[in-house]
């Protein structure tokens, strides 16, 4: 199992099914008070991975989020040394919005918080941290961002340049 260009970068459909029903309490699968990503006050957070295991955009609850038993989230395929974080590092600068039906959530890129030296990076994991154990699904998976193939740096910084358009956008 790889990750390549055929998963390509998705938003997770549970955590869309999740927002556009304001939460999952009837079926007990996330909180009730979940309501999508709250620019401002939730701290959203990108993990990075390397190329063990198959990104699935239909993942079960239990299986799209961060460290999720038997996925490809797993803290074991993550890449992470110093200045980039186990967990990852949060993103900062977050809007979102709707225009012309179509909803954006954007961030600044992501840059590591020193010299790093990483390999083998394919892509990287977005996630909601503020979904924390008391809730019935911490660390909330939003999407996947695939990098278009192996990323490296030595001794120098890492940045996530998020499209133009966006860190993800959806036709509404």
């Amino acid at each position: 199992m790889t990750w390549t260009g055929t998963e390509g970068s998705k938003v997770f459909v549970q955590w869309m099914a999740a927002m556009m029903g304001g939460g999952g309490a009837s079926n007990n699968k996330m909180p009730s008070s979940y309501t999508g990503l709250t620019v401002g006050t939730d701290t959203i957070k990108a993990a990075l991975y390397g190329n063990t295991g198959t990104p699935d955009a239909n993942a079960t609850y239990d299986k799209a989020g961060y460290n999720a038993t038997s996925s490809q989230w797993v803290t074991a395929n993550e890449k992470y040394t110093n200045n980039w974080a186990q967990g990852g590092i949060a993103l900062t600068g977050m809007t979102s919005g709707v225009s012309s039906n179509v909803y954006t959530f954007d961030a600044a890129d992501t840059p590591s918080s020193g010299a790093v030296t990483l390999s083998s990076v394919y892509g990287c994991l977005v996630y909601d941290d503020s979904i924390g154990a008391t809730n019935t699904v911490a660390d909330q998976a939003v999407c996947f961002n695939y990098f278009g193939g192996a990323q490296s740096v030595t001794s120098g910084t890492f940045t996530i340049v998020w499209n133009t358009s966006g860190i993800f956008t959806i036709t509404v």
